[in-house]
């Protein structure tokens, strides 16, 4: 096949971007050359990758409550605004065959509607059809008439200044579908996910490589290990970190801990030399030695776990990760944690699932399968089937 463009976009988010790596590094294996929209943080890790279209993301410096769909919402528009403006020029200037966009990527679907460049929506996160939705199905968004009203208001005006207010509506614009969908997990996962017809394509997940770090001697020395991390988004709580460091020391165990940006390592301590604590945390050489982990439950560190063996532990603060906790009982792959839970009860949860030798057979069979396909070449197939 003679090579092509593709021109990936998506937000700033890690969970949305590692996925879709190994992907677009297989294009490029193949001969295709591959763009793809960062932003300063984002920037140097997809740049070795690929060609990166950069641009000013206002997520990436966003310091806002994300629970609050008043403070959502225009960050949301206001991130396609500058988007949309980066890939508008590369498609100007380099038309590419394909935009491959993330799901919360709008400017990439909207380039698609203003071009006629045809657009493979990618799904790092629950897929949704007519039978299944996550907002609906777990209430993962608290707009009110009011929210809506404004949002709506903005998103016109917007759409009139770039051409599109008589092909695409307000509503569009914020549920808008696909005829081309790589979901980029397997379909058990996906709740009723029986019900996704031909264009959604499910994929063998795409799993970082051990990232070889500093702390990869103590990760490996640390038995047995639990990980524990809530993510980059949702992870001011102090007494969650608090309360699984005291419940692993409990069993005399040693604790990774991912922090994020802003809670303090002293604000945890004073701990012992049992436990790892850092702003980020290398998740997949932490993983590679844990025996449990314990998160919010982001569909893509899910995923890496079980890739790892790894049972999770899920304590879920929003709609999407309540999905994913339910998705995870299902399968028999880990449990969801009590709301809230004591110290001593995650000491108890972690002793009966570390015992469970039918989890561990049920883990060991799923990690077989999540290791086992063609992961990027099943991604790379499926974008050049848009090619026309």
């Amino acid at each position: 096949m003679t090579g092509k463009h593709v021109l990936y976009a998506s937000i700033p988010a890690w969970g949305h971007v590692y996925p879709v790596l190994e992907g677009l590094t297989e294009l490029v294996r193949r001969g295709h050359r591959v763009s793809a929209s960062a932003s300063g943080s984002f920037a140097p890790e997809v740049g070795k990758a690929v060609d990166v279209v950069r641009y000013d993301s206002p997520m990436d410096t966003a310091h806002v409550e994300l629970s609050d769909m008043g403070n959502v919402l225009p960050l949301m528009l206001k991130e396609t605004r500058a988007a949309y403006a980066a890939l508008e020029r590369v498609v100007r200037e380099d038309p590419p065959d394909v935009i491959v966009a993330d799901v919360l990527s709008t400017a990439g679907w909207l380039i698609g509607q203003a071009t006629g460049i045809p657009v493979v929506r990618t799904w790092p996160v629950f897929a949704s059809n007519s039978e299944f939705s996550l907002h609906q199905d777990y209430g993962s968004r608290s707009d009110t008439d009011e929210s809506m009203a404004v949002f709506f208001a903005a998103v016109a005006d917007f759409l009139d200044e770039v051409g599109l207010s008589s092909s695409v509506s307000p509503q569009r614009f914020f549920d808008n579908e696909a005829d081309r969908n790589i979901v980029l997990f397997p379909r058990e996962i996906q709740p009723r996910g029986e019900t996704f017809d031909e264009r959604f394509t499910f994929i063998t997940p795409c799993i970082r490589p051990a990232e070889d770090s500093p702390e990869v001697g103590w990760l490996a020395a640390a038995r047995p290990l639990a990980v524990v991390s809530l993510g980059t988004v949702f992870n001011e709580k102090i007494g969650f970190f608090r309360t699984c460091v005291e419940g692993v020391e409990r069993l005399g165990w040693h604790t990774a801990a991912a922090l994020g940006d802003k809670v303090p390592p002293e604000r945890i301590g004073p701990v012992s030399d049992r436990v790892l604590l850092r702003a980020r945390l290398p998740m997949i050489d932490a993983l590679r030695h844990a025996s449990v982990a314990v998160s919010h439950g982001g569909l893509t560190s899910t995923v890496e776990a079980l890739a790892h063996g790894v049972p999770v532990l899920v304590a879920p603060q929003i709609g999407e990760q309540r999905g994913v906790a339910d998705s995870i009982e299902r399968l028999g792959l880990g449990v969801r944690l009590p709301e809230p839970f004591t110290a001593a009860e995650l000491a108890d949860v972690i002793k009966e699932v570390v015992n469970d030798t039918a989890m561990a057979d049920r883990l060991a069979l799923f990690r077989r399968k999540l290791r086992g396909g063609r992961s990027g070449g099943e991604f790379a197939d499926a974008v050049e089937a848009a090619f026309v």
